[in-house]
């Protein structure tokens, strides 16, 4: 009898000693670290740092919960994880692809600043050849005339690139010069007005080539802040004046009142606001687009919810014909309450996403 009672106590211990041990690695967890084991894992923390610190912190999110026998939140987390280890890797891309972008519009400039120098030298080489001719040809006063008015010509230039305003000193040298010719031309000293105007014009040139630099810089700008007044005014037309700003480069849109509490699924009421933020994302096709997506303060699980709302909105957008690849997410939790919540009518407000459109 006491054998058979130390025979059944030793395979009870045994039993129990398998029952504690730890459980199969949820099939989630282990692609996640595969991702974060992967050659491209350090390049993308070290261009987006953000967001694949995120995926680190779910990452050990599910290993805890897997440790802990919580097999189900595990594999939550980790599907978080790989998702936001994609979000990561997509920012890297991104800021890859804008760092190539700016290297050959550099490049580009530079060559064409070059293709300009050149080919101003070679108009200047051009011009004074034909004023050696014209020279030669005719010390007529018509000779003088023609010289005058190729003076007058590059005064034109220059003054259309504002020379007058930014080469104020080359530009009032050039004026005092072409005075001159007119006063000597007056007196009837026809060679002296002629190199009067010829100094004129080569004046006005050196105006036009300093000043065209800073005036096509200047152009882009205005167009770039005509473009982006445009996309803020028809994202008013979206969502109203009170939800639209601006923060230097980007656009902000806050689509309030978009989730039920603790859902995840765009209300109805507002879909028809998201299909024409996308709509205005397929016009400006070369903006790039940011959802972060929030909770009211009194929401659990909220960086959850609020990530897999940033998901509903990206899904929606791509179904409108939005390239995924010019999409990026961030769950931001109950972070940044943007409406005061001591107003019970603005606690729904904090449900929401808000989507930024950055133009390049």
């Amino acid at each position: 009898m006491k054998r058979l009672v130390s025979t059944i106590f030793s395979i009870t211990l045994s039993a129990m000693a398998m029952g504690c041990g730890p459980q199969e690695k949820p099939a989630e967890l282990t692609q996640l670290e595969e991702l974060r084991g992967s050659e491209e894992s350090a390049a993308i923390n070290t261009v987006a740092p953000e967001a694949y610190k995120t995926c680190t912190d779910l990452t050990n999110r599910a290993i805890d919960a897997w440790q802990d026998g919580e097999q189900a939140q595990a594999r939550t987390y980790a599907a978080l994880g790989q998702r936001q280890y994609a979000t990561a890797q997509a920012q890297a891309k991104l800021r890859d692809a804008q760092k190539r972008e700016e290297a050959a519009l550099k490049e580009a400039r530079e060559l064409s600043m070059q293709m300009e120098t050149l080919q101003a030298k070679h108009d200047g080489l051009q011009k004074s050849i034909d004023l050696m001719k014209a020279n030669i040809v005719s010390s007529s006063m018509a000779g003088v005339e023609t010289r005058i008015q190729a003076a007058m010509t590059e005064r034109e230039k220059a003054a259309g690139v504002e020379a007058a305003l930014t080469q104020k000193e080359a530009f009032d040298a050039a004026e005092a010069k072409l005075r001159e010719a007119g006063e000597l031309r007056a007196k009837g000293e026809r060679e002296q007005a002629g190199n009067a105007a010829d100094e004129a014009r080569l004046l006005y040139a050196k105006a036009y080539e300093l000043a065209k630099p800073a005036f096509d810089k200047k152009q882009l700008s205005a167009q770039f802040a005509e473009r982006q007044k445009a996309l803020f005014t028809e994202a008013q037309g979206i969502v109203g004046p009170d939800y639209v700003f601006t923060d230097m480069r980007s656009v902000v849109i806050v689509l309030a009142a978009a989730f039920e509490k603790k859902g995840t699924t765009i209300l109805p009421v507002k879909l028809d606001a998201l299909k024409r933020i996308g709509e205005l994302a397929n016009k400006y096709s070369d903006a790039v687009v940011a959802i972060e997506g929030y909770t009211q303060k009194g929401t659990s699980n909220a960086f959850e919810v609020s990530q897999r709302r940033c998901d509903a909105a990206r899904d929606y957008l791509i179904s409108q014909g939005v390239d995924y690849k010019r999409i990026i997410t961030t769950g931001k939790g109950k972070e940044n309450l943007r409406y005061d919540e001591k107003q019970r009518d603005n606690r729904a407000k904090n449900d929401r996403v808000e989507i930024s459109l950055t133009l390049q």
